[in-house]
């Protein structure tokens, strides 16, 4: 059931509302937000979709931008104004509706609102700003989690609290299961020797430190152009990528196959993009914790792990160091379990190679534009989502740390897999 629907202009707050759909879904579940067009399929009546869903929901975000009363008032001669046919139709079947006002935005005053949209400017509205998100969104989600009278099976997802901070840069972590470091507290980048489980039967995750790094690179179109990208505070990632193991015990409906090749620690294969979706939202509800897809920029920066060569190992790469193919028909016949190759500087295996890995973000023909913080770009080329890495089927000219490729969303192939992130 869709609980919560997100609307929003995509020329006024697309970025910021993608953000806010993001940290809801990995709090309430990805089945229980609408994100407009994104999970429309092809063929549907936009129009009537809209009408179900609004219809069907409990909640309805406005997400109000500095130039969404100067659009709606450009286009009330139009007849396909989604947005405003998505707020009139919550305010007629008197749906909760809440303005949420992105990084100073007003509060539209009713007597520039037509009349549909006249009591909008009546309802007691929420700020978000981009220097205040998290604590922003905690008090959103606060009154949603009560209003909506939620509680996810398996444990509560908690706001976000403060990092402590100890000796040598330490960060103190809480988890069910963990593995050298002292008392729980973890060097960030120290990964070849401590990560931590959340559960039994989840992925090992490693501490990443905050930084800097040049993503993208001259040598490929779609790279272009490199520039810097910071990432302000330390994350966690999965050691590997998710294996068969890992998501055969979230028992959710899709059961990829493993073409004979064999389960257990081998990378799960065959998963769309929207199936990973699920399988962070189930991990997420079952440890209370955050996890998700990493953003392009994050993978890239875990991928290079401090490096600025062609791959994590240097300007070249050997079968000794990762599971891909040489030669025209190529060597490689098959994913191998993960593991068996030595990790890049942090602790990370199989960055290159073995499985394409999704990520967050819509697909971009370059970087122009493109965010300098991680996060993940929004618009974009909405029917492709964003692939990293390599597998097995490829050989080295196609896997280096800052190779990219896309795929559509719902697309399961034997060479594609993924990984998670955590946020602390």
């Amino acid at each position: 059931m869709t609980d919560i629907f997100v609307s929003y202009r995509r020329d006024d707050s697309q970025w910021p509302a993608g953000r806010i759909n993001e940290r809801l879904e990995a709090v309430f579940g990805t089945g229980r937000v609408f994100f407009d067009t994104v999970t429309i399929r092809p063929g549907e009546d936009f129009h009537q979709v809209l009408g179900n869903r609004v219809g069907a929901c409990r909640v309805l975000l406005a997400v109000i931008g500095p130039r969404w009363l100067d659009i709606l008032e450009a286009r009330l001669g139009e007849t396909n104004d989604f947005v405003r046919i998505e707020i009139a139709e919550g305010l007629q079947r008197k749906i909760r509706v809440i303005p949420v006002l992105i990084d100073g935005a007003k509060p539209p005053p009713a007597a520039r609102l037509p009349d549909d949209l006249k009591a909008l400017g009546r309802l007691n509205a929420i700020p978000v700003r981009a220097d205040t998100f998290r604590s922003d969104l905690d008090q959103l989600i606060g009154f949603l989690r009560e209003y909506l009278g939620d509680a996810p099976a398996g444990g509560d997802v908690v706001a976000p609290r403060q990092l402590q901070v100890g000796r040598e840069g330490r960060i103190k972590i809480d988890a069910k299961i963990i593995h050298g470091a002292p008392d729980g507290w973890f060097k960030p980048g120290a990964g070849k020797s401590e990560w931590f489980k959340d559960q039994e039967h989840g992925p090992e995750m490693v501490v990443v430190p905050a930084g800097e790094f040049m993503m993208g690179s001259n040598d490929h179109d779609s790279a272009k152009p490199p520039h810097k990208v910071t990432i302000k505070a330390p994350f966690a990632v999965g050691r590997f990528a998710v294996t068969f193991n890992e998501w055969d015990a979230a028992g959710l409906p899709h059961e990829p196959g493993d073409r004979g090749w064999g389960r257990g620690r081998r990378p799960v294969i065959n998963v769309s993009w929207e199936d990973t979706k699920a399988y962070a939202s189930w991990l997420s509800q079952r440890t209370g914790k955050e996890y998700r897809l990493l953003s392009e920029g994050e993978w890239e920066y875990c991928c290079r792990a401090g490096t600025t060569t062609k791959y994590a190992f240097g300007d070249s790469i050997t079968l000794q160091q990762a599971q891909f193919s040489v030669g025209e028909w190529g060597s490689a016949k098959h994913t191998m379990e993960v593991g068996k190759f030595p990790p890049n500087a942090w602790g990370l295996y199989d960055m290159h190679g073995n499985v394409w890995e999704w990520c967050k973000d819509n697909w971009h023909e370059d970087y122009e534009g493109a965010p300098q913080d991680g996060s993940v770009w929004q618009g974009g080329d909405v029917s492709l989502r964003v692939l990293r890495g390599g597998s097995w089927l490829d050989n080295p000219d196609n896997f280096r740390s800052a190779d990219r490729l896309s795929d559509r969303p719902g697309s399961r192939d034997q060479d594609v897999g993924f990984r998670l992130a955590r946020t602390l």
